[in-house]
């Protein structure tokens, strides 16, 4: 008797949860097709990288405490800073993880992803033409570190760009 009525309670919870969506399509969430964001493809994160923005490259998993202790600072530099692309490779799963090797071997960073799949909360600042890395941090949630190796990997762009005297 009590699974016939945890079933049926479910059941009505799930009638409600679509009857609801269904009065307003843009929350609509159950049945959706797709993400709701819209992730960028590798190669449009090139074609941006080839507009002179700044890489940084994070190896990400949604379990991962160190993760989860550095998203605040970078929540907070992609609010105070347009001239970088940050590209989060997920390793949560296998399938993740494989998923992450071919956007970073798209991206050309396929070495950097090798070196440090196994170490989450790790964030790779590389410098948009030569993909030279600039600095590797692991588990920093200082800003200023971040902005300091943004700058110097600018600075190096820069001096790509500037003819040889």
């Amino acid at each position: 008797m009590f699974i016939k009525r945890s079933v049926l309670f479910l059941l009505v919870l799930l009638l409600v949860n679509l009857w609801v969506n269904s009065l307003n399509p843009a929350t609509a969430s159950f049945f959706k097709k797709g993400k709701t964001k819209k992730k960028q493809s590798a190669t449009q994160t090139v074609q941006k990288a080839e507009n002179k923005k700044v890489l940084l490259i994070q190896i990400y998993a949604s379990w991962c405490p160190g993760c989860k202790n550095i998203q605040p600072t970078l929540d907070q530099l992609t609010k105070e800073n347009t001239d970088f692309e940050l590209v989060q490779l997920d390793v949560s799963t296998p399938s993740k993880a494989k998923i992450s090797a071919k956007k970073a071997e798209e991206l050309k960073v396929i070495d950097f992803y090798n070196a440090n799949k196994s170490k989450t909360a790790t964030i790779g600042v590389f410098v948009p033409t030569t993909l030279e890395i600039v600095s590797v941090f692991q588990n920093n949630s200082v800003v200023e570190d971040y902005i300091q190796a943004i700058n110097e990997a600018k600075t190096k762009e820069k001096s790509l760009e500037q003819p040889s005297t």
